[in-house]
């Protein structure tokens, strides 16, 4: 059995609207993923739940983990 690693990153503001849909990234390595959201300054929030926050928008990146067959 194959793990992915599929994240999902929404931008939102102060008023906690989470609407917009930024990007969506595939890691086949959970190693890889934790090297990504490092480089790019996230925080861990919770157990899948990562954050950035910028002076202008907060990017909220959710991390699923998909077993393939």
């Amino acid at each position: 059995m194959t793990k992915i690693y599929l994240m999902t990153i929404t931008k939102g503001n102060d008023e906690q609207d989470y609407e917009q849909l930024m990007n969506e990234k595939i890691f086949e390595k959970k190693s890889d993923l934790k090297e990504y959201l490092n480089k790019e300054g996230y925080l861990k929030e919770s157990t899948y739940q990562y954050v950035k926050i910028t002076e202008e928008s907060i990017f909220v990146a959710e991390i699923q983990k998909i077993k393939l067959k």
